[in-house]
């Protein structure tokens, strides 16, 4: 059904925007000074908005029409990078604060100081000291084994 419909789709973006009745239909049906054009598919009829170019599926229901807003990817597409464009500006505007995760508390992450890297190095470092010293020492004066 989707490749029906995306040839239907093709077939009304080629012809002009004047309104046409398909067959079987009255010529007045769904035409507004010819902002929609009507084309018949297998599964009903496709009408097609000139003005917004939003697309809808017509179907005959208990002697009525009845139509449905056909699903747009390009407007899911067009949201998504007018989302990402206003992202792109905060982050402009905002810097490199906009773009660190949030805390817990709610405030932005902060970095520590040069200060702390330094001493947060030299503790780690005399606990490697230390550590390899004990391997040495322990490699130097083995345990005496024992027996059972």
């Amino acid at each position: 059904m989707h490749a029906r419909l995306a040839l239907a789709v093709l077939a009304l973006a080629a012809t002009p925007a004047l309104a046409q009745s398909p067959a079987g239909f009255p010529a007045g049906t769904g035409t507004e000074n010819g902002r929609f054009v009507l084309r018949e598919t297998p599964d009903g009829l496709l009408r097609m908005d000139s003005r917004t170019g939003a697309i809808s599926l017509c179907t005959r229901t208990g002697g009525s029409l009845a139509c449905r807003l056909v699903p747009d990817d390009r407007a899911a597409l067009e949201q998504e990078v007018e989302r990402l464009k206003a992202e792109n500006e905060a982050l402009r505007r905002g810097g490199a604060q906009a773009s660190r995760p949030a805390q817990p508390g709610g405030e932005g992450m902060t970095l520590p100081s040069d200060a702390e890297v330094d001493r947060a190095l030299s503790l780690a470092e005399r606990i490697w000291r230390r550590l390899r010293g004990m391997i040495r020492e322990s490699e130097d004066n083995p345990l005496p084994e024992r027996r059972l």
